[in-house]
C-alpha cells in the first residue's frame, strides 16, 4: 500500500498531546491481588508513588528512564478507596502527569505497551499503605558484547547455509543413492528398487537466546525493497546495535537474491560508537562505523560482523544515524539515494544535524508496528526522501502543509512548527 502524503486534513488547529492521557487512563485495567516488586526481571524498575498519593519517592531512576528503550509501562494502583467521592481516573491522570515531569522523554516517543493494574488485596488504608504503588517499566533487554557476537555468528552461518543451498541446487553431478530390498514382481521377475536421496541443507533456526523471536518472521526490509525497485545506485546504512540482526540478515538474502549487483555501491554498518562511553558519545563524533564498497555478499557479512564484534550491545534509545549516513556519501558521493534501515524504537543522537544530508534518504523502520518514530519522519521529509514500514511506503511528506493532520496506517500525525508530531 502507498500513501501519496494521505491527506485527510482535520478542521482543528490543536491537537492531544502527551499531556492530555485519555487515552491511557480509560485502559480496561488487570485486577491482580497485589504486585510484588521483588519479583521485576532484570530488564525492569519501579518508580513508587505512595498510597493515593502523585508524589515519586524514587526520582534518582530518572536517568536510565531516559536512556532505555522501554517496551511497557504499568500503572499499579490500589482498588481500595475510603471514601465514594474519590477519583481514581484523576489520580491516575496526575500519576502520569509526574512521571512525564520526572522523565518527559518517555511521551516524546511513546512505542510501549500500556498497562493498567488494580491491586484488590486491600481492604482498608492501613493495608493499602504497605503495597506498592506507581509505575513499573519494563526496557527491551540490552544486549551484551557476548550476545552481539553471537548474533554475528548466527548471521555468518545463516549467509553460509544460503550459499550451501545454492551450492546444492546447481549442483550437475550423479545424487546420491543407495540399493534397496529385493523385491519380486510377477510381470518382470526379480527387481532391486534403486532409492534416490537429493541432499538438502536444514533451515538455520533463530538464535535461542535472542530475546523476540518472532522478529526473525518480519519481512519488513524485503517486502520494502520488493515494493522499490526504481531505487538506483543507493548506498545501504544499517543499525547493527542489539536486537537488529533478523533485519540485517534481510540485508543479507537480498543481496544474495541480486543476480548482479549494480543497484548498491556501498553499504555501510554502524553500532553507535564501539565500546565508547555514553557520555564520550557526541553527535557526529561517535564512530563505530564500518564501510565496504564491495558488494560480495561474503565481504559485506564480514564487514556487519566486524562492526557487530567491536560493538559493546548498550541498550540505549539513541543512535548515530546520520553520522553514518554522511560517512557511507563520504566514501560514495556519486550515490543518486541513501537506504536507511534503522530502529524505530530508537531515535538519533545527531538528530539535529539532518540538513547536511543533500541526497533523498528512504528509511526501512523496523519494529514500527505501533506508532513511527517522528524523528525519521522530519529525516525523510527535509531530504525528499521517503519511510518504509512492513505494508506501508510514505512518500511525498515535503508537500505536507503547516497544521496538516493526516493519517499512516490508521494512526494520526501533524505537522507543525516545522515538525512532524503524534496526535493521541
Amino acid at each position: 500500500m502507498r500513501f501519496f502524503y494521505f491527506l485527510i486534513i482535520c478542521f482543528w488547529s490543536t491537537f492531544c498531546n502527551a499531556q492530555d492521557y485519555p487515552e491511557l487512563v480509560n485502559t480496561p485495567p488487570i485486577f491482580v491481588k497485589e504486585v510484588d516488586i521483588s519479583l521485576l526481571k532484570e530488564n525492569q524498575l519501579y518508580i513508587a508513588m505512595p498510597f493515593a498519593k502523585k508524589i515519586v519517592l524514587n526520582p534518582e531512576q530518572k536517568q536510565q528512564l531516559s536512556e532505555k528503550v522501554i517496551i511497557k509501562l504499568e500503572l499499579v494502583y490500589t482498588k481500595y478507596r475510603k471514601s465514594n467521592s474519590f477519583n481514581q481516573k484523576k489520580l491516575n491522570h496526575n500519576r502520569l502527569k509526574e512521571l512525564n515531569r520526572l522523565a518527559p522523554s518517555i511521551f516524546e516517543n511513546r512505542f510501549w505497551e500500556f498497562q493498567l493494574t488494580s491491586q484488590t488485596k486491600a481492604k482498608s488504608r492501613e493495608t493499602g499503605n504497605k503495597m506498592f504503588h506507581g509505575f513499573v517499566v519494563t526496557f527491551r533487554p540490552s544486549s551484551t558484547k557476548q550476545t552481539l557476537k553471537k548474533e554475528a555468528s548466527y548471521l555468518s552461518d545463516l549467509v553460509n547455509t544460503m550459499l550451501k543451498t545454492d551450492s546444492l541446487v546447481n549442483d550437475t553431478l550423479p545424487q546420491v543413492f543407495h540399493l534397496g530390498k529385493v523385491r519380486y514382481d510377477p510381470n518382470k521377475g526379480y527387481l532391486r528398487d534403486t532409492i534416490w536421496r537429493k541432499d538438502t541443507v536444514a533451515l538455520l533456526p533463530p538464535p535461542a537466546f535472542f530475546y523476540n523471536h518472532s522478529l526473525y518472521n518480519d519481512s519488513t526490509v524485503l517486502n520494502s525493497f520488493s515494493r522499490n525497485k526504481n531505487w538506483k545506485n543507493f548506498i545501504i546504512v544499517t543499525d547493527v546495535t542489539g536486537s537488529m540482526s533478523p533485519y540485517s540478515a534481510q540485508v543479507f538474502v537480498w543481496l544474495k537474491e541480486q543476480a548482479e549487483n549494480k543497484l548498491a555501491q556501498c553499504f555501510v554498518f554502524f553500532n553507535d560508537g564501539d565500546e565508547k562511553p555514553s557520555r564520550k558519545k557526541l553527535p557526529l563524533e561517535t564512530k563505530g562505523i564500518y564501510v565496504t564498497k564491495s558488494s560480495g555478499l561474503e565481504d559485506v557479512v564480514n564487514t556487519a560482523k566486524k562492526c557487530m564484534n567491536n560493538g559493546s550491545g548498550g541498550g540505549e534509545n539513541l543512535e548515530n544515524d546520520i553520522e553514518s549516513i554522511l560517512d557511507g556519501i563520504k566514501h560514495h558521493p556519486g550515490a543518486n539515494e541513501v537506504i536507511l534501515i534503522a530502529d524505530n524504537m530508537e531515535s538519533m543522537r545527531d538528530y539535529k544535524f539532518l540538513k547536511q544530508i543533500k541526497k533523498p534518504v528512504h528509511v526501512i523502520l523496523c519494529g514500527a508496528e505501533n506508532r513511527i518514530n517522528i524523528q525519521y519522519l522530519d529525516l525523510a521529509r527535509q531530504t525528499k526522501g521517503s519511510v518504509h514500514t512492513k505494508n506501508a511506503d510514505i512518500i511525498n511528506l515535503q508537500d505536507i502543509k503547516e497544521k496538516e493532520h493526516f493519517f499512516i496506517e490508521e494512526k494520526e500525525y501533524l505537522y507543525e512548527n516545522g515538525r512532524f508530531h503524534f496526535v493521541y
